[in-house]
């Protein structure tokens, strides 16, 4: 069984990294010019990740406080690069003021240059996703709206021979479980894929066509305040 705890309060090193900010004659930080590797979730993002380590990494003006409906009310957070659809993430925090815990890093849109672990990308169909994470899975879905999700601390793989989801489990030295989006593609008839399922798997024999109907919607990072490494 995958346990649901982790990250240890890891704050991220920038200086000598590449789109590191460098320090201006008065002292100030410059906007950095993150290479493509700085665009890759979970990477070496973590819960203690701070808004100073994202402005540094990203460039001051592309962080931007933002606030919105999250899990039990109102939650504050950044979002990335908001007015660029190929970059833009949002980072939600733990706690307000001041913004600190990292609880998520989120990436939603279709031509997102974000890229998960193991190249998962948005627009990704559910057989790719398989074939990427070594063995099927158990994922939940698909509400009214056709949203699903596989998260790698209760998303066990069929055989459960490890208690791992398999290459999407979390990997020596990340810091935040993986989590999954899914969508079901736009006209799917109804009854080709499963409806309000707690769990269900990726290669369902009820679902002969589930691997071509569902796609990756939204991919990200996750924390735990149980972190058994904090």
């Amino acid at each position: 069984m995958l346990r649901f705890a982790l990250l240890p309060l890891l704050f991220l090193s920038v200086a000598g990294q590449p789109g590191a900010a460098a320090a201006t004659a008065d002292g100030t930080t410059a906007d950095a010019k993150p290479d493509a590797g700085a665009f890759v979730l979970p990477g070496d993002f973590a819960q203690g990740t701070s808004v100073a380590d994202l402005e540094a990494r990203f460039g001051k003006s592309n962080v931007q406080l933002t606030h919105g409906p999250g899990e039990g009310g109102i939650y504050h957070g950044v979002v990335l690069f908001p007015d660029d659809p190929a970059r833009r993430a949002f980072v939600e925090f733990y706690e307000d003021e001041p913004l600190d815990g990292v609880h998520a890093i989120s990436v939603r849109d279709r031509d997102s240059t974000w890229r998960g672990k193991h190249g998962v990308r948005i627009g990704m169909s559910l057989a790719e996703l398989r074939k990427v994470n070594g063995k099927p899975f158990y994922f939940s879905g698909f509400d009214g709206e056709g949203r699903g999700s596989v998260h790698d601390a209760w998303s066990p793989a069929l055989d459960d021979d490890d208690g791992s989801l398999g290459k999407l489990d979390v990997d020596e030295g990340e810091h935040m479980y993986f989590e999954v989006e899914l969508g079901v593609r736009a006209g799917t008839p109804a009854g080709e894929v499963p409806a309000d399922e707690a769990s269900v798997s990726s290669d369902d024999p009820r679902f002969p066509r589930l691997g071509e109907l569902v796609e990756v919607t939204g991919f990200g990072g996750t924390t735990s305040l149980d972190d058994e490494w904090e």
